[in-house]
């Protein structure tokens, strides 16, 4: 039996990891979030934000292999 392995074009990215925040001249984004609408009932948005605190919902962020920002923490890193 043979098995053909292909290594996946995207990278998962966490919120602390060094490439999860775009940094310009004068801002830092992070790639990804969760915006919880205000509208959202606030018993809701307080279970949301408890789990947040608690480690059970992250935020990450798919990004391509490829990505220029990416490629530049590998490189300054190394």
């Amino acid at each position: 039996m043979t098995f053909t392995v292909s290594e996946t074009p995207w990278v998962t990215l966490r919120q602390g990891d060094p490439s999860f925040q775009l940094q310009s001249d004068f801002t830092v984004a992070n790639r990804a979030g969760i915006l919880i609408n205000p509208t959202c009932p606030k018993d809701y948005a307080n279970i949301i934000a408890q789990a947040f605190d608690r480690g059970y919902i992250e935020c990450v962020a798919a990004v391509a292999r490829t990505d220029p920002t990416l490629i530049w923490e590998t490189i300054r890193n190394d």
